[in-house]
Formats: structure tokens, sequence, C-alpha cells
């Protein structure tokens, strides 16, 4: 075979390619085109995965949960679980816990949350100089909590901020949390997030090949039959924190991460391994922080500390016995910076 006829013969292989490839674009748009007349909609659902903010001056609200628990709640002019506002006094020292819907107190009454059993412990120890903030949202991953931080909650100063760690971030989804709010992070997280949020033609195959399609999220151990990532992976979730320990320091504040019991700590009496808590221990011991640990605060046989139709969140008795539990660590914390008689050091700080 001569070099021309080599050169004629790549020339028209690649043009089949390219003829391929125009082809293979053409009757995908004619697929999508088609479905969008169907009425299949794009694969992601934003609204589904949860991560709302709770409406602000709310005052004495009932609320009837899914699964059938009757609850009042309040909250004050930035949708948090609490009377304080970002003003602050000069001698009382600024506990603030964040976190998910089980931080929160979803299911029970004002006054029956971890904040509040955790405030009366403390208040018990130093009177009125300590107060403590519920700034916990439903549905929260670490970045929505990060979010939430720079939206909101760092306007209040709080001289220790305890960040309990939420297993929403193990949940498997098509779009992380952080490509949510910031975008892809490389080109194969540009690809995932262009079909999950674009294409038809990707649900219509997921509809037909992946059984559990129709979930927003899956559980860590569920087999997802399609790719899918945490809401919020071990890098993302550093970021997060790193980033509101930043911000902490700015004025003196310290941040610690935090562990509420669940149905089986509870029933053991003691701390049950779960996901992400190695992970934890590991930042925790590099940046040098406390973990306010929960777990163990009642038990054996305290499941039914739980709500009845409801195990993953607490009945009131429940949070306000993790909340006074969880004093002798926030304490220690708390004195090792100077408290109850040193200034605090989030008071007179701004930007």
């Amino acid at each position: 075979m001569s070099r021309g006829q080599r050169r004629r013969r790549r020339g028209f292989r690649l043009a089949a390619i390219l003829l391929g490839l125009v082809l293979a674009v053409a009757l995908w748009l004619l697929a999508e085109g088609l479905l969008a007349m169907r009425g299949v909609q794009p694969a992601y659902q934003a609204g589904l995965l949860g991560g709302w903010r709770m409406l602000p001056e709310q005052h004495q609200h009932r609320v009837m949960s899914r699964e059938g628990a009757s609850f009042v709640l309040s909250t004050n002019a930035d949708g948090m679980r609490t009377t304080a506002s970002r003003q602050r006094r000069a001698d009382v020292w600024r506990v603030a816990l964040m976190g998910d819907s089980i931080v929160f107190g979803w299911g029970v009454d004002d006054g029956g949350t971890v904040a509040d059993g955790l405030q009366q412990a403390l208040r018990e120890r130093y009177g009125d100089r300590i107060e403590v903030i519920n700034a916990a949202q439903p549905g929260y991953s670490t970045v929505q909590t990060a979010w939430f931080w720079r939206t909101a909650v760092r306007e209040y100063r709080p001289d220790l901020l305890v960040v309990f760690l939420a297993m929403h971030d193990h949940n498997q989804v098509l779009i992380s949390d952080a490509e949510n709010l910031r975008g892809a992070r490389g080109p194969l997280s540009w690809i995932r997030i262009e079909l999950a949020t674009r294409s038809r033609v990707y649900q219509a195959l997921r509809q037909w090949l992946v059984p559990l399609h129709r979930e927003p999220f899956l559980l860590p151990d569920q087999r997802a039959g399609e790719l899918r990532v945490p809401r919020v992976n071990d890098r993302e979730r550093e970021e997060a924190l790193d980033g509101i320990a930043a911000d902490l320091a700015g004025w003196g504040g310290r941040l610690a991460l935090g562990h509420m019991p669940f149905i089986g700590d509870l029933e053991a009496g003691r701390a049950i391994p779960r996901e992400g808590a190695e992970w934890a221990a590991r930042y925790a011991a590099d940046r040098g922080l406390a973990i306010i640990d929960l777990r163990a605060c009642c038990g054996p046989g305290a499941g039914d500390l739980v709500l009845p139709n409801d195990p993953g969140h607490l009945r009131a008795e429940g949070n306000l016995a993790a909340g006074r539990y969880g004093a002798d660590q926030v304490a220690a914390v708390l004195e090792a910076m100077g408290a109850p008689d040193g200034r605090p050091p989030g008071y007179g700080s701004s930007r």
C-alpha cells in the first residue's frame, strides 16, 4: 500500500468517526426532545434532599411531622431555635450548637432540646454567665452547616461552637452538597452534574436500569446500582470545618466536634461505632479539638428515650439528659478558655 493510499485510508477513518459522532449527537438531541415532549424530567431534584432553613420569627408555631409527632417550636430573626439575638452581654459566655434535626430537637416542644439541657446544667455551675444557642437546622449536612454559619450564625460571635456531625454527610446522592453550592470540581464531576441536571436520556436510562432511581438519597450501605457520591466527602467536610475554625480564631473562639446519641447507643449505654466517627477522631486530634461525645449519656436499656414513631430523634427527656451529660465536657473547654470569670473572646468582636 502506497503512502498516498494510507493517508486516504486514515482520512476515511477520521471522516467516519466524525460522522458517527455527529449522528450520535443528533440522535441524543432527538431523544432529549422526544422525552421532553413526554414529560420526562432530569434526574436531579434538589428540593427532595432537605437542607431547608427554618422560617424566622415563629412564635409557638405548631408543627406536624411526617411521622405523626405534633410539637411547638419558636425561632428568632435568623430562623434559629433560640431567643438569643446577635447582641451580646460582656459578662456572658456564649456556646452555640450546630447540626441537623436531632440537635434541633425535631419532634419536641420548645424547652426540650439538647441545648436546653446543656444550658440548664451549665447555669447550675456558673449562674447566668453562660448561654447556649441552638443553631441547628433540620436536614443539614456539614457543608450546609458551614453555609449557615457564614450566612447567620457567626454574627452571634460564639465563644465555643460545637458542630455535631450529621449522618446526612454519608448518604449517597447524584450531586454533593458542595457541588450544589459551588459547582463542579473537575471534568468527571462536571459530566456527572450535567447528566443529572440536564439530560432526560440519562434519566430514562436510570428508570430502565436502576431499581432505586426514584430515591433522592440512599443510605451508605444501600447498593445504588449507579454512580452516586456522598453528600459530603471527607475533603469537603474538612474544608467546611477548617473554614468555620478560621472564623472563630479571628476573635479567639474555639471549635469542637460532637456526637449525638442514637438508639443503638441508648440501648447499649455506650458509644456504638458509627460512620464518620474514626474520621472525626483523626481530624480532632490533628487540630487539637475537643469532641463533645454524648453517645454514652444514658442506658443501658434507654431505647425508650427516642420518639415512638421516629427512632431517629429523641424525646424531650432524652435530649435534656444528653445535654446535661455533656456539661462536664463543655465546661472543661470553657474553663480552659478562662470561663466564667474571664472576658468572653467573642464579646466586642466585629468585622
